[in-house]
């Protein structure tokens, strides 16, 4: 940032895809509110992870637009630590607390440690046609769809499921795997829709369709996540 910038009112600095990334951060402050209030809440605040999964890719599409903000990609960071680093750390928590206090701080700590270290990797070194250590983004999102398709499904598969997939996106995050950006229109055209189907059916009250949607969404994730064992998504 230059001198100049510095000394500029912060409104002026402010570009329209950064009030997109400040609602992406609202939104995943506000799941972590629901979650505060009541663990029951974990399907909505799972429903406004994936709407700030949306704004992240919102943000992206209108910040290659236009004209880029100096305060861009710090503020992208810190929104992505706050919804997809947090605020699933703390739907987890809050869901398994009463059985697996010890457990789950751990590991949630772990989860929200290792996103944490992947931002400042990225920022850091960042690879042009992809990325080393999986997206903290794809990491939040996976965590909601998984509280979404099997929360209260069945407890003991649901518990322990949520704290091994939590551990290993963990490990995935700060891993030197390769991931690729993701530029065939048809997985992004999916996966987008997928999103948009599931949080419709949600508010639509459709409980069934909601699981079955997100099980789709999970689907796709799972073919990123062995994307680098199979080139997925050139």
């Amino acid at each position: 940032m230059q001198v100049d910038e510095m000394n500029e009112s912060i409104y002026r600095l402010i570009k329209l895809p950064d009030l997109v990334t400040l609602l992406n951060a609202l939104l995943g402050f506000t799941a972590i509110l629901m979650m505060v209030q009541s663990p029951s809440n974990a399907w909505h605040a799972s429903i406004l992870i994936i709407l700030a999964v949306i704004a992240d890719g919102l943000d992206g599409a209108i910040a290659r637009s236009m004209e880029y903000g100096v305060l861009g990609e710090n503020l992208d960071s810190l929104a992505d630590v706050i919804s997809f680093g947090l605020a699933p750390a703390v739907i987890a928590y809050a869901i398994l607390a009463p059985q697996y206090h010890n457990l789950i701080c751990v590991v949630g700590g772990a989860f929200l440690a290792c996103g944490i270290l992947r931002l400042a990797r990225f920022n850091a070194i960042s690879a042009m046609d992809g990325f080393v250590g999986l997206p903290i983004t794809t990491s939040g999102l996976s965590v909601a769809l998984y509280v979404l398709v099997f929360y209260n499904v069945g407890w003991q598969f649901f518990s322990h499921g949520l704290l091994a997939a939590m551990s290993i996106l963990a490990i995935l995050m700060i891993s030197r795997v390769y991931y690729p950006k993701i530029k065939n229109m048809k997985y992004l055209g999916l996966a987008a829709v997928l999103m948009i189907i599931v949080v419709l059916l949600f508010y639509l009250g459709n409980t069934t369709g909601v699981r079955v949607a997100a099980g789709a969404s999970l689907v796709v994730i799972g073919l990123y996540l062995l994307s680098p064992l199979f080139k997925i998504g050139n």
